[in-house]
Protein backbone atom coordinates (compact mmCIF):
# COMPACT_ATOMS: atom_id res chain seq x y z
CA UNK A 1 0.00 0.00 0.00
CA UNK A 2 1.65 3.35 -1.56
CA UNK A 3 1.06 6.18 1.34
CA UNK A 4 1.56 10.11 0.71
CA UNK A 5 3.92 11.63 2.85
CA UNK A 6 3.75 15.65 3.38
CA UNK A 7 5.63 16.22 -0.45
CA UNK A 8 3.03 14.89 -2.15
CA UNK A 9 4.60 11.46 -3.03
CA UNK A 10 3.81 8.28 -2.92
CA UNK A 11 6.06 5.60 -1.43
CA UNK A 12 5.54 1.56 -0.82
CA UNK A 13 5.24 2.21 3.34
CA UNK A 14 4.59 -1.97 3.46
CA UNK A 15 7.34 -2.77 1.54
CA UNK A 16 9.74 -0.57 3.63
CA UNK A 17 8.37 -1.54 7.12
CA UNK A 18 9.30 -4.96 6.18
CA UNK A 19 12.78 -3.90 5.01
CA UNK A 20 13.45 -1.53 8.02
CA UNK A 21 12.03 -4.78 10.58
CA UNK A 22 14.82 -6.54 8.81
CA UNK A 23 16.94 -4.35 8.94
CA UNK A 24 16.51 -3.49 12.90
CA UNK A 25 16.53 -7.26 13.49
CA UNK A 26 19.60 -7.69 11.56
CA UNK A 27 21.81 -4.56 13.11
CA UNK A 28 20.63 -6.27 16.76
CA UNK A 29 21.63 -9.53 15.92
CA UNK A 30 25.33 -8.09 14.52
CA UNK A 31 25.52 -6.10 18.04
CA UNK A 32 25.23 -9.26 19.67
CA UNK A 33 27.28 -11.22 17.63
CA UNK A 34 30.07 -8.64 17.99
CA UNK A 35 30.08 -8.69 21.73
CA UNK A 36 30.89 -12.21 21.51
CA UNK A 37 33.21 -11.91 19.14
CA UNK A 38 35.21 -9.44 21.02
CA UNK A 39 34.49 -11.08 24.16
CA UNK A 40 36.18 -14.75 22.34
CA UNK A 41 38.90 -12.92 20.93
CA UNK A 42 39.52 -11.54 24.73
CA UNK A 43 39.74 -15.08 26.23
CA UNK A 44 41.94 -16.33 22.87
CA UNK A 45 44.18 -13.97 23.39
CA UNK A 46 45.08 -14.50 27.18
CA UNK A 47 45.48 -17.99 26.50
CA UNK A 48 47.62 -17.44 24.05
CA UNK A 49 49.88 -14.94 26.49
CA UNK A 50 49.71 -17.87 28.98
CA UNK A 51 49.93 -20.76 27.13
CA UNK A 52 52.13 -19.85 23.59
CA UNK A 53 55.27 -20.54 22.42
CA UNK A 54 57.73 -17.51 21.57
CA UNK A 55 58.54 -17.41 18.32
CA UNK A 56 62.42 -15.16 17.42
CA UNK A 57 60.11 -11.89 16.85
CA UNK A 58 58.39 -12.51 20.09
CA UNK A 59 55.01 -13.67 18.73
CA UNK A 60 53.23 -16.24 20.70
CA UNK A 61 51.76 -19.15 18.86
CA UNK A 62 49.19 -21.99 20.43
CA UNK A 63 47.66 -24.77 18.47
CA UNK A 64 43.98 -25.32 19.36
CA UNK A 65 42.66 -27.88 17.76
CA UNK A 66 42.87 -27.33 13.71
CA UNK A 67 43.71 -23.65 14.55
CA UNK A 68 46.63 -21.79 15.28
CA UNK A 69 46.25 -18.83 17.83
CA UNK A 70 49.12 -16.11 17.26
CA UNK A 71 49.17 -13.33 19.46
CA UNK A 72 51.43 -11.47 16.97
CA UNK A 73 53.89 -8.81 18.64
CA UNK A 74 54.07 -5.13 16.72
CA UNK A 75 56.82 -2.94 17.88
CA UNK A 76 56.42 0.57 16.28
CA UNK A 77 59.34 3.30 16.98
CA UNK A 78 58.42 7.10 17.15
CA UNK A 79 60.77 10.14 18.40
CA UNK A 80 60.94 11.62 21.58
CA UNK A 81 60.26 14.68 20.56
CA UNK A 82 60.21 16.99 24.56
CA UNK A 83 63.63 14.72 24.36
CA UNK A 84 65.25 15.12 21.43
CA UNK A 85 64.35 18.83 21.02
CA UNK A 86 66.19 18.96 24.83
CA UNK A 87 69.22 17.09 23.54
CA UNK A 88 69.00 19.14 20.46
CA UNK A 89 69.37 22.38 22.19
CA UNK A 90 72.18 20.89 25.12
CA UNK A 91 73.80 20.05 21.59
CA UNK A 92 73.27 23.67 20.14
CA UNK A 93 72.20 22.05 17.20
CA UNK A 94 69.01 23.13 17.86
CA UNK A 95 68.69 25.98 15.12
CA UNK A 96 70.18 23.80 12.48
CA UNK A 97 67.52 20.71 13.01
CA UNK A 98 64.29 23.08 13.89
CA UNK A 99 62.33 25.41 11.74
CA UNK A 100 59.31 27.75 12.24
CA UNK A 101 56.04 27.09 10.58
CA UNK A 102 53.55 30.24 9.98
CA UNK A 103 49.93 28.76 10.14
CA UNK A 104 46.34 31.64 9.91
CA UNK A 105 45.14 32.05 13.33
CA UNK A 106 40.74 31.91 12.61
CA UNK A 107 40.81 33.32 15.70
CA UNK A 108 42.77 36.31 14.87
CA UNK A 109 41.04 36.49 11.38
CA UNK A 110 37.73 36.66 12.76
CA UNK A 111 38.78 39.58 15.45
CA UNK A 112 40.28 41.70 12.20
CA UNK A 113 37.08 41.35 10.27
CA UNK A 114 35.37 41.85 13.06
CA UNK A 115 37.21 45.20 13.45
CA UNK A 116 36.39 45.80 9.67
CA UNK A 117 33.09 45.01 9.17
CA UNK A 118 33.55 45.38 5.12
CA UNK A 119 35.46 42.33 5.19
CA UNK A 120 32.83 40.31 5.58
CA UNK A 121 31.22 38.97 2.93
CA UNK A 122 34.94 37.79 1.53
CA UNK A 123 35.17 36.31 4.07
CA UNK A 124 32.21 34.43 4.24
CA UNK A 125 32.82 32.82 0.52
CA UNK A 126 36.56 31.33 2.06
CA UNK A 127 34.00 29.44 4.37
CA UNK A 128 33.53 25.55 2.79
CA UNK A 129 30.14 24.17 3.69
CA UNK A 130 30.06 20.90 3.75
CA UNK A 131 26.87 18.62 3.71
CA UNK A 132 26.73 14.79 5.15
CA UNK A 133 23.46 12.64 5.98
CA UNK A 134 23.44 10.27 8.63
CA UNK A 135 21.11 7.39 8.59
CA UNK A 136 19.22 6.32 11.45
CA UNK A 137 16.39 3.96 11.88
CA UNK A 138 14.04 4.52 15.14
CA UNK A 139 10.70 3.35 16.40
CA UNK A 140 7.66 5.27 15.19
CA UNK A 141 7.09 8.95 15.51
CA UNK A 142 6.65 12.26 13.64
CA UNK A 143 8.84 13.95 12.31
CA UNK A 144 8.21 16.71 14.65
CA UNK A 145 9.56 14.42 17.11
CA UNK A 146 13.51 15.06 15.83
Amino acid sequence: MEKAVETGRKYPEQELALISKEYNDLKSLIDKYQTRLDQLKKELNQQADLFGDEDDKGHKWLRAGSFQIKRERRVSVNLDISGAEAWAKDNNIWDDVSEVVRVLDEDKLLGKVWENPELKPALDNLYVKKETWAFKLSESKSYDDE
